[in-house]
Parts: structure tokens; C-alpha cells; sequence
């Protein structure tokens, strides 16, 4: 297979800024993975999404873009994003050689952004399109509030399927894994890999921005996805 991926957890530290890698690159490395070049970007919960289709669209690491996404071409130039509950989502088309990597919270699913994400990949010739979903908030860790339950049901009554009744009053438990499965199914994608690990449960092995916030801590951490284009 010429397309490697991976999700990290707790075994690869990196910090908020991104300005000391050397843990990253010893696990990417570890992982088996030939890179040039690592690309991330500030993260907004947008539909904003990045294509570096070119060599001279290769960016550095400080100033980064605002997106969600990421879409590449080129072999050997590492795309990742950072997760904590959110949805890290790998795209890609073996054949064509297009992958991509998505950031997809509720507000980016509910927003576009894994619709604009395929439409990147098509535009550059992707047809056979294959998703992967990592390590996320699961269900019945998700508890959310009224409001958001009316939100997601003003915008089509068919979401109402991706809840159930929480324990209190008010209260109804999310589940975004299928939500963004429904999202990927939208764009026409068929093969689609789950892998059903939540973020929340597994303390020992990934953070939780959720988990924290319950525990009272000041930071949570986070967990990094990456795909690329082998040789």
C-alpha cells in the first residue's frame, strides 16, 4: 500500500505550538514513515481546507493557515491534524495517489467541512475514494445539552437518530461517529472504516479535551493523526 497512516496518543508528545517536533519525528520514523516534510494547520472548526498540490505550496512551520484540512499530491510530505474528542478522519485514493486528513468536530461536520474536503480530492482526480476513522468521543461519553439537540434537528429531522435520552432531564447523549459517517456517506463514500476507540474511556493510551475538563485539569493534551504518500 503507498498510502501510511497512523493515530498517536499518548506516545508521542507534541506541544500546543508545534515548535519542537523531534518527538514527532522519532515516532513517525518508529511508524515506518519516509518524510520531507510535516504539515499542519490552525485549527477552527471551519470548512476551510488546504491543497498542496505543488512542491512550492509546501509552507513552514510558524503562521500556519486556518483550516480543517488537508489535501496532497506529493509523496513523502507528512499532513496531520490534532485531536482531542474531535473526529480525525484519513481520505485518500490509492490509485490516483490523492490523500487528504480532516479535523472534524460537530461544528466542522455540520459545517462542510468533509464536503469540501472530497470536492478537493476530486477536483485533482480522485474517483475511488476510501475513509478511516480514528480514535474519538464515543456516544455515551457525548452528553449534550438541549440547544444542541434542537440545532441539529432544525437542520434536518433525520439527525434526531444520532441521539439517545441522556441520565438527567434535558440531557441527550451525541453520537458524532455516525453523524460524520452520515457526512461521508453524503459525498458518495462507500468504503469507510471505523474505529470505534473512544478518546474519553481510554485514558491509558489517548487525551481527552472532555475528560480533562470533568477531572478539572488545565490542560488536556492532544492526539495526532497523520497520513502521507509513500515513495
Amino acid at each position: 500500500m503507498s498510502v501510511k497512516f497512523h493515530f498517536f496518543g499518548k506516545d508521542c508528545i507534541v506541544d500546543r505550538a508545534i515548535a519542537d517536533r523531534k518527538d514527532l519525528k522519532r515516532a513517525l520514523r518508529e511508524k515506518g514513515f519516509e518524510f520531507d516534510a510535516i504539515q499542519f494547520v490552525n485549527q477552527v472548526h471551519s470548512d476551510n481546507v488546504i491543497t498542496i498540490d505543488a512542491h512550492s505550496k509546501i509552507y513552514g512551520d510558524q503562521n500556519l493557515p486556518e483550516a480543517d484540512a488537508i489535501v496532497t499530491t506529493l509523496k513523502k510530505v507528512v499532513i496531520g491534524v490534532f485531536t482531542a474528542d474531535c473526529a480525525p478522519i484519513f481520505l485518500y485514493d490509492e490509485e490516483k495517489k490523492i490523500v487528504a486528513i480532516i479535523h472534524a468536530g460537530w461544528k466542522g461536520a455540520k459545517n462542510g467541512v468533509i464536503k469540501s474536503t472530497i470536492a478537493e480530492m476530486k477536483k485533482l482526480g480522485a474517483k475511488n475514494i476510501m475513509a478511516v476513522i480514528g480514535p474519538m468521543i464515543q456516544q455515551k461519553s457525548y452528553e449534550v445539552s438541549q440547544e444542541f439537540f434542537d440545532d441539529f434537528a432544525s437542520e434536518d429531522e433525520g439527525n434526531k437518530i444520532f441521539f439517545i435520552d441522556g441520565n438527567k432531564a434535558d440531557k441527550h447523549m451525541f453520537d458524532l461517529p455516525s453523524y460524520v459517517e452520515k457526512k461521508l456517506r453524503e459525498e458518495g463514500i462507500l468504503e469507510i472504516k471505523n474505529s470505534g476507540i473512544d478518546t474519553y474511556e481510554n485514558e491509558k493510551e489517548f487525551f481527552s479535551y472532555r475528560r480533562s475538563t470533568h477531572l478539572g485539569e488545565s490542560d488536556c493534551g492532544r492526539n495526532i493523526s497523520v497520513i502521507a504518500l509513500g515513495k
